[in-house]
């Protein structure tokens, strides 16, 4: 079969974590779900195109002439809930103009799909992981065979909404292909603080062991792909697709550290030379690590520091305390790491006094970057499954159902209105990032014209 895979552009939208200066200036990702969704598909034969509308900034109209220049026998697309409806915009219009079938896949799927498939334009919906899941529907689809044999797929019957059984988390990572990024325009994508072209985003973990409130990540059992999988693909990145600068988006990369320490081992001994950054917790790190981090490349660690205040810090369940974070940013930047601190702004028990130590907090620290996020209520968290009782409804699932029933979610034990939690989070913004001795820094740090044009450019928006 033909197989056209889309990723539209989302603009800002309620109840995201970033304000909007943030969320339109954070940079351009690689749709690495898509991607991977594509490398399946071609490992089975079928022919795929992957247009990544936001990257290429095509309007609708623009991805509709790629498409049917494809002619392809389906449409897939990746759904979020947050940006359920921006999404739907997109669907409808390739359904008016096309017919095509059109099939919906993501987290999102598992958590909402009858509600999801409520609506006329969406066909099929592709529930947890592709890697399984995916070849069986396409080939039922093709041979036009009945889908309810088929576990973790919804679909429409005579007008009724058909979910089949559950079908179990992919085990071994090693046997999903390496995302599709020949499909990619790779050139094209960036963060607001790389610094190599070309860029792109990598996935060594699925899952997380660790119970954060705010995280839906905790809810999925943790499973890692192996050392020589994981540089194999870095590899692939460096030769075919001119990678530079890598971003690993694991929520804690450094979970495993003999794992850790063979992928640098790896890295060194075949000689690539670039850039790389992950996500971790302060309490995943040591020197040893750290150092041999460095020596393989590692040129920034995003640690999730959250607040300045212990008693917040256990509200939300991170299992950390002040005094290892001073340590543990000191540590990274003493080896010669760049240091992120995420903190975010309107937790559990939250109060404006609460709110000021994590500003002095963050100006305490000897950190490179910050970014302060409004807490994000996200359906599939133990935060949100607090507030539903707050509430009294499932508010998502309204919302998927009716964007009418849109509104600015309240937080959970926290009285701040969602203006207000907008100007604590500029302001911290703006005391961190204002600093005379910060901008001294920061300038200096510049390795570009291009990325002095990115951070002028943020930096007016907050003034302006």
């Amino acid at each position: 079969m033909k197989i056209a895979l889309i990723y539209p552009f989302f603009g800002s939208t309620n109840n995201q974590p970033n304000i909007k200066v943030v969320a339109e200036n954070y940079g351009v990702f690689p749709p690495l779900s898509l991607s991977y969704v594509a490398a399946v598909l071609e490992n089975e034969g079928h022919e795929v195109k992957l247009i990544d509308a936001n990257a290429l900034n095509l309007s609708k109209s623009e991805t509709l002439k790629l498409i049917k220049s494809f002619s392809p026998n389906l449409l897939m697309l990746g759904v979020t809930t947050y940006f359920f409806h921006q999404g739907l915009e997109w669907i409808r219009f390739f359904k008016k103009n096309t017919e095509l079938p059109i099939v919906v896949g993501g987290a999102h799927m598992s958590l909402y799909p009858a509600e999801t498939l409520s609506y006329d334009e969406i066909d099929y919906g592709v529930i947890g992981e592709a890697e399984e899941t995916l070849p069986e529907f396409v080939k039922a689809i093709a041979s036009e065979k009945n889908l309810k044999e088929v576990r973790g797929v919804c679909y429409k019957n005579k007008g009724r909404i058909v979910i089949t059984k559950p079908r179990g988390f992919f085990k071994n990572l090693d046997d999903s292909p390496f995302p599709a990024r020949r499909l990619l325009p790779n050139e094209k994508y960036y963060s607001f603080i790389s610094q190599r072209k070309n860029f792109t985003g990598l996935i060594t973990t699925r899952g997380c062991p660790y119970k954060c409130v705010f995280c839906e990540q905790g809810s999925k059992p943790y499973r890692i792909r192996s050392a020589k999988n994981v540089v194999d693909e870095i590899e692939e990145c460096y030769n075919e697709y001119g990678i530079r600068e890598i971003d690993i988006f694991d929520s804690s990369f450094s979970i495993n550290k003999k794992r850790v320490l063979e992928i640098c081992k790896q890295l060194r001994s075949r000689r690539i030379d670039l850039d790389w950054s992950v996500r971790t917790r302060v309490d995943l790190v040591g020197r040893e690590m750290l150092t041999v981090m460095s020596k393989a490349g590692c040129k920034r660690i995003y640690y999730g520091i959250e607040s300045g205040d212990e008693q917040i810090l256990r509200n939300i369940k991170k299992n950390s305390n002040l005094q290892l974070i001073r340590k543990t940013i000191s540590l990274t930047k003493q080896i010669g790491i760049d240091t992120f601190g995420y903190f975010m702004i309107g937790n559990p028990g939250e109060t404006e006094e609460t709110i000021k130590k994590t500003i002095t907090f963050a100006k305490s620290l000897d950190l490179d970057y910050a970014q302060f996020s409004k807490v994000s209520t996200l359906p599939g968290t133990e935060l949100y499954e607090l507030l539903k009782k707050d509430l009294r409804y499932d508010y998502w699932k309204e919302y998927v159902l009716d964007k009418s029933k849109e509104i600015v979610l309240p937080r959970h034990d926290c009285s701040f209105s969602e203006q207000e939690i907008q100007d604590f989070v500029k302001k911290a913004y703006k005391e961190f990032y204002f600093r005379p001795s910060y901008m001294i820094k920061a300038l200096l740090r510049l390795k570009s014209w291009h990325e002095f044009k990115r951070s002028a450019k943020v930096a007016k928006s907050f003034v302006c």
